[in-house]
């Protein structure tokens, strides 16, 4: 093989680092604006554990039981509204039934709420997809050097 094939290969896949870096850079900082409150306007009240829902997790040959909570809470306009958190954990839930929680909504969408616990997890998972993807970028951008150039 020829230095220009090894050059073109290079090239092919600096490519196919760097989309798909940059894509993940994009979904990366979006979760982070919202872990962190910076999308809009946000409002955090208290709300109460009213259940838990119990979902089946993992392949099939190791399926297990883990429970979300259910938790109800009172918007600034005096709605009532209740979701489920989207945190699940093995055997047992995170959050005590009758349990108070810190609880996150968005004004235009309080159905959409959160458990505020739960954006740690988005802010930890939003990092980490952004590194990785800027280590991505940084690689697919030093490979895309190594292409044969134009002659002219």
């Amino acid at each position: 093989m020829s230095t220009s094939t090894f050059r073109r290969f290079f090239g092919l896949l600096g490519w196919f680092l760097l989309v798909p870096s940059t894509l993940t850079a994009l979904g990366a900082a979006w979760i982070l604006a919202s872990g962190m409150n910076m999308l809009g306007d946000t409002h955090n009240v208290k709300g109460r554990v009213v259940g838990h829902e119990e979902i089946m997790t993992g392949p099939p040959h190791r399926r297990g039981l883990a429970k979300k909570s259910i938790v109800e809470f009172v918007a600034s306009d005096g709605r009532t509204f209740s979701f489920t958190g989207s945190v699940a954990r093995q055997q047992q839930a995170i959050h005590k039934l009758g349990e108070t929680v810190a609880v996150r909504y968005s004004a235009k969408s309080p159905s959409q709420a959160e458990i505020s616990s739960s954006t740690t997890v988005k802010i930890v998972v939003g990092a980490v997809m952004l590194l990785s993807s800027a280590i991505g970028m940084v690689f697919g951008g030093l490979l895309l050097r190594l292409r044969p150039r134009a002659t002219a």
